[in-house]
C-alpha cells in the first residue's frame, strides 16, 4: 500500500503541475505598445468599438463585428468596403463620439486616435483605450497601417488570420502592379488626386496611403514635393503642371458641380494629360484608412487603368 501511494502520489503532483502551468499560460494578459504606453489586456477582446474608420475596417477584416462604430452612414460613402456588420451601436461623429451611447455598447476595447478632440481619460473610464497612430508625414502610411493591423489582430487574438490576410496582400499588390505597368508602358508614372474644389487638388506622395501602396506594387509615384502628415501636397490646378506628362488618377466621391467646373477649366484642358487622353477616374475609396483601404486602392486602380481613361 505504501508503495503504491508513493508511486501514485509524483503522478499526481506532476498532473497539477502541468494543469497549474497550462492556466498561468493561458491567463498571460496580453501587451500592446500603443501611444499612451503598454496597454495590458486579461483576455483577446471580443466586443471592440471603433472611433476611426481604419480601425473599424481593419477590425471586420480580422472577422470580428464592431459592437460600436463612429460615423457609419459617411463611411458608407468615403469608405464603401468592406461592408458593416448588421447590427452596431451608431456613436455619432468620429470627432466627438456619444459616450452614452459608447457605454451602452459594452465594449471591452476602445480603438481611438491620438488626435481625437476627446480626451484619453473619458473613454478610459468605459473601457481599455487602444490609442494608434495612422499618419505622422515621416513614415510610409502604409507601413504604418500594416503595424497598426497587427496591434489590432493581437488586442483581438486574431493574429495568425492578421498573418495570412498579409501574406496574402504581399501576393496581391506584386501582380497589381505588374497589371498596371503592363497596361500603361514602362515609361508612365501616376498622379493620384483628389478635388477639394474646381480650382484646388490634393496630390498624394508616396508617403501617402495611396503612393506608399503603389511602392509596394512596384509603381512609380509622380509627384514629390512638399506634403503635410497625411502625405499629400495641396495648391491650385498649377501644381499638377510640372507632372502634366504622366498619368493622372482622381478619387471619388467628387461632387458632380464641382466635377463640370473643373474638367471645363481651361488650365485643366492645356494639361497635357488632358489633351493627349491620360485621365482616370477611380472609384470610391478611402485614401486615409488602413491595410483593408491599400489593398481596396490597389484592386481598384489596376482595373481603373485597365478599362481605359475617362471618356
Amino acid at each position: 500500500m505504501n508503495i503504491l501511494r508513493a508511486l501514485v502520489c509524483p503522478v499526481l503532483l506532476c498532473v497539477a503541475l502541468i494543469g497549474a502551468n497550462a492556466s498561468t499560460a493561458i491567463a498571460d494578459p496580453i501587451e500592446i505598445e500603443h501611444e499612451r504606453g503598454t496597454l495590458r489586456l486579461d483576455t483577446p477582446a471580443t466586443r471592440v468599438a471603433t472611433i476611426n474608420w481604419a480601425f473599424t475596417e481593419s477590425v471586420i477584416a480580422l472577422g470580428l463585428d464592431p459592437v460600436a462604430i463612429a460615423d457609419p452612414q459617411d463611411y458608407l460613402d468615403w469608405v464603401a468596403k468592406p461592408d458593416l456588420p448588421d447590427s452596431f451601436v451608431d456613436l455619432g461623429q468620429r470627432s466627438s463620439p456619444n459616450l452614452e451611447a459608447l457605454r451602452a455598447s459594452n465594449p471591452d476595447l476602445i480603438i481611438s486616435v491620438p488626435d481625437l478632440g476627446m480626451s484619453y481619460e473619458k473613454l478610459a473610464e468605459i473601457a481599455p483605450v487602444l490609442e494608434l497612430q495612422l499618419f505622422d508625414g515621416k513614415r510610409p502610411a502604409f507601413e504604418t497601417a500594416r503595424e497598426v493591423f497587427g496591434k489590432i489582430a493581437k488586442a483581438t487574438g486574431r493574429e495568425e488570420e492578421a498573418k495570412a490576410y498579409l501574406a496574402d496582400i504581399d501576393q496581391e499588390l506584386i501582380k497589381y502592379g505588374d497589371r498596371i505597368k503592363t497596361a500603361i508602358g514602362p515609361d508612365q508614372t501616376i498622379n493620384v488626386v483628389f478635388f477639394f474644389d474646381e480650382s484646388n487638388v490634393g496630390i498624394f506622395a508616396d508617403i501617402s496611403l495611396p503612393g506608399s501602396v503603389m511602392t509596394a506594387m512596384g509603381v512609380p509615384v509622380a509627384y514629390d514635393g512638399e506634403v503635410n502628415k497625411w502625405g499629400f501636397g495641396r495648391g491650385g490646378l498649377e501644381v499638377l503642371a510640372p507632372y502634366a506628362r504622366e498619368t493622372l488618377v482622381y478619387t471619388n466621391p467628387v461632387p458632380d458641380v464641382v466635377l463640370d467646373k473643373l474638367l471645363n477649366s481651361p488650365i485643366w484642358k492645356v494639361m497635357d494629360f488632358t489633351r493627349n487622353n491620360r485621365v482616370y477616374e477611380l472609384p470610391v475609396v478611402w485614401a486615409y484608412g488602413g491595410v483593408p483601404s491599400g489593398l481596396r486602392f490597389a484592386k481598384l486602380l489596376t482595373e481603373t487603368i485597365e478599362n481605359g481613361p475617362q471618356q
